[in-house]
């Protein structure tokens, strides 16, 4: 048998293999509905598009625009209008990325491990991360965003232009944050080449996002800071004590963010391998550690200085390039087999971490949201089965405004806002809630009705007898 045919043979395994864990994907996200901060950029700016043109970006209601790019909401647009709007179309659009981001993935195990059994274990370690995980069973810019940056992170470090520029064009034209991640690139490149970098392909795919830019600034007057959006000033410090307790307050979230659903685990073993075992002296573990730091280095930058509040998302790539950076350490400890399977452990059981109500956690970073879909379910059902109203019930971020705004089916009935005067309150401990407004919802309702499933949450409330709406 020929090389030809056992690299063909090789590939074709492989792409059959990717090509289960897809489907596998889809079927587990197949009833997940739109989720956290898609219900702006997918539904809302979707609609407009799937309403007024796949084109008409202008016609995104000023209020409702958080300044990106609207990528996933013409892609979304585009499929709506050829394959009809609902979950499972949106879902199926974006396989393809899925399916990108494994290829894309092993590609890079395969770059920094030559024994095809050691990039299998980077592999599973990589794509273990719980916020990866999770946002490959929602609908979101994050999906794409992840591919993009892999294709062209290993055209820089393979040489390939094309994969390079191709990778950069897109990335800069998925949201703002793909525009940082291409600075992160250059900084990455920067560091690994230094004068020897190759220019054109940053040429090429700045392109479209300069583009963009343009265009936003002719139409729509701004680019970042929405002044009709209900996301207020980004740089709203106050005074200069505000800066500085706002820039405390954000490194420790970054910190926070890198150290939750399990990731301290392999964290701590890079730390110390860097430290206690002058893993600093390698350059390849330099190298690695570079790339990790430096593919995000001007998101987590701009994060830092910002008052809005900072997602797990915001450094997927990072977790999985630190996971890969821990898997090449293994090999400087004996007992390397126990140290990867509890760090993989930790991974994976990051999913299934709840945090109290009081305190804030990423629904839509770990797996534990996929539990949310199904006790929400049951609790529609159980008010269309009481003939309760939808506008008598008060409701929450990411559960408000139209039902169809989450369920793309078409249901124009709305939620109410909570006031504390509602006669219901459909509460899940999935809406991160002011400590205020659980403590209101528990003096001034009765629990009627209760979902649960492994830890998550969906519950009626009943304004309580002698409280009458209004009161």
């Amino acid at each position: 048998m020929s090389m030809t045919s056992i690299y063909n043979k090789r590939n074709a395994g492989k792409a059959f293999s990717f090509l289960l864990i897809t489907l596998g994907i889809g079927l587990v996200a197949m009833r997940t509905g739109i989720f956290w901060d898609n219900t702006t950029f997918v539904s809302a700016m979707g609609g407009a598009l799937y309403d007024n043109g796949i084109t008409a970006w202008g016609s995104i209601p000023a209020e409702g625009d958080p300044g990106h790019p609207p990528f996933i909401a013409t892609l979304m647009a585009a499929s709506w209008r050829l394959f009809g709007r609902s979950l499972a179309v949106s879902h199926a659009v974006l396989l393809p990325f899925v399916f990108g981001i494994l290829w894309q993935s092993w590609d890079l195990c395969c770059f920094f491990f030559r024994k095809t059994g050691d990039a299998v274990a980077a592999f599973a370690l990589v794509i273990s991360d719980a916020t990866l995980l999770s946002q490959m069973t929602l609908v979101t810019t994050e999906v794409p965003l992840v591919f993009f940056f892999l294709l062209a992170l290993n055209g820089l470090l393979r040489g390939s232009q094309w994969r390079k520029a191709v990778g950069l064009s897109f990335l800069g034209i998925v949201s703002l944050r793909g525009m940082m991640l291409c600075g992160g690139l250059f900084v990455v490149d920067l560091f690994l080449n230094r004068a020897f970098i190759k220019w054109k392909a940053y040429a090429v795919g700045c392109l479209p996002a300069v583009a963009f830019i343009a265009w936003r600034m002719a139409c729509k007057g701004w680019v970042i800071s929405n002044p009709a959006g209900t996301w207020g000033d980004a740089t709203g410090y106050g005074s200069l004590v505000g800066f500085f307790r706002n820039l405390s307050w954000n490194i420790a979230v970054v910190g926070q963010r890198f150290a939750d659903f399990g990731r301290i685990v392999p964290l701590l073993f890079v730390a110390f391998t860097l430290v206690f075992r002058r893993g600093w002296r390698s350059v390849r573990y330099r190298e690695m550690l570079a790339v990790a730091i430096g593919s995000t280095c001007v998101v987590w930058g701009i994060s830092l200085f910002i008052v809005n509040p900072i997602g797990h998302r915001y450094f997927t790539v990072s977790y999985m390039l630190f996971a890969l950076l821990a898997a090449a350490m293994l090999r400087e400890y004996l007992h390397s087999k126990i140290l990867y399977c509890a760090m993989l452990a930790a991974l994976l059981a990051g999913n299934f971490v709840i945090y109290p109500d009081k305190m804030a956690q990423g629904w839509d970073a770990s797996l534990a949201q996929l539990n949310y879909w199904g006790v929400r379910r049951d609790m529609m059902d159980y008010i269309d089965g009481k003939k309760i109203e939808v506008a008598e019930v008060a409701t929450f971020f990411p559960n408000n405004g139209e039902v169809d705004g989450v369920d793309l089916n078409g249901d124009r009935r709305v939620w109410a806002d909570f006031t504390g005067r509602e006669n219901y309150v459909f509460y899940s401990n999935v809406f991160n809630l002011p400590d205020e407004t659980i403590d209101a919802i528990h003096r001034n309702y009765r629990l009627v009705k209760r979902f649960c499933k492994m830890g998550v949450r969906a519950e009626l409330y009943e304004i309580s007898p002698g409280r009458s709406p209004g009161r």
